[in-house]
């Protein structure tokens, strides 16, 4: 498996004054970068910028993204729909542009966004629309698009593992993938293991979280659990630090209800999160 670290960790936005980052992740030992492709972040990316920055460090892109209200392939109103896909779209241009062959995120509804009611079949049916159609493009740009079921305070489309996999079965695309996330199962999977073991061979992006969006390690999850059932899968992808820092979630604040510092630094959420998982790692595979 290889390491990355998610560039919001550190900074709200990736533009030029933030490919520091490439430098500062080749230092700690990482081996790729997952950048947001938020709507905000698209017209400011420094897209030559970061291919520089890659031919110099070594360091890999992997891209992920998330809907908005403006930008919902679920919305009853047509012409936002279409936005959504198009923005997809444009997304998956850039992802395989960077060189990243997955985009992964909340690609299926907007990210925080409700409409008091749970999901009704119509949405769904516009998801699987969107979907296809986001899949077909990737297909062309031999790129897959993983999506990742969030917390019922995130979103009320899709929270578990079993969701994602029903919805991605019905799709039957075979550019259409699972994303993961151990704080997002630590709040709606009744087990973190099984949820994994159900994602199976769709499993095709994942990231490690702890369970108060900290440091890895220093919390309550079960890590040796979570390698064991990636180990068991034969899941052999990156493997993604993420969280968001007070001073980086200013885009996603109300999203990822980040109001506190959750360690002592960015810096050692990653190092720290870095140094332990790669022990799991070690601790797992060597039996």
């Amino acid at each position: 498996m290889r390491y990355g670290a998610y560039a919001l960790i550190w900074v709200p936005e990736l533009g030029e004054k933030q490919l520091y980052l490439f430098d500062k992740l080749k230092e700690m030992g990482f081996e790729g970068i997952e950048v947001p492709l938020g709507y905000p972040f698209l017209k400011s990316l420094p897209i030559s910028g970061i291919k520089k920055k890659m031919e110099q460090t070594g360091l890999r892109c992997v891209c992920s993204t998330g809907l908005d209200k403006e930008r919902n392939i679920i919305s009853p109103n047509r012409e936002k729909r279409r936005k959504g896909i198009k923005f997809l779209q444009q997304c998956i241009k850039i992802a395989a542009d960077l060189g990243s062959d997955v985009l992964a995120g909340v690609l299926y509804a907007p990210w925080g966004g409700f409409t008091g009611k749970p999901r009704t079949q119509k949405e769904w049916n516009y998801c699987k629309e969107g979907l296809m159609e986001a899949a077909e493009v990737a297909k062309k740009y031999s790129l897959f698009i993983a999506i990742e079921p969030v917390n019922r305070f995130e979103s009320y489309f899709l929270n578990t593992a079993e969701d994602a996999k029903k919805l991605i079965m019905e799709i039957s695309h075979p550019n259409l993938k699972l994303h993961l996330d151990t704080f997002q199962m630590n709040i709606e999977e009744e087990n973190l293991y099984k949820a994994i073991k159900t994602g199976g061979d769709l499993l095709y992006h994942f990231h490690c979280c702890a369970s108060h969006r900290g440091i890895p390690g220093k919390d309550h999850i079960d890590w040796v659990g979570v390698m064991k059932a990636l180990k068991e899968i034969g899941y052999k992808r990156w493997l993604i630090i993420e969280s968001f820092t007070p001073q980086a979630a200013k885009e996603f604040g109300k999203q990822a209800a980040v109001w506190r510092d959750l360690a002592p630094s960015a810096d050692s959420i990653a190092e720290e999160g870095l140094r332990f998982l790669k022990s799991i790692e070690a601790q797992v595979f060597k039996n």
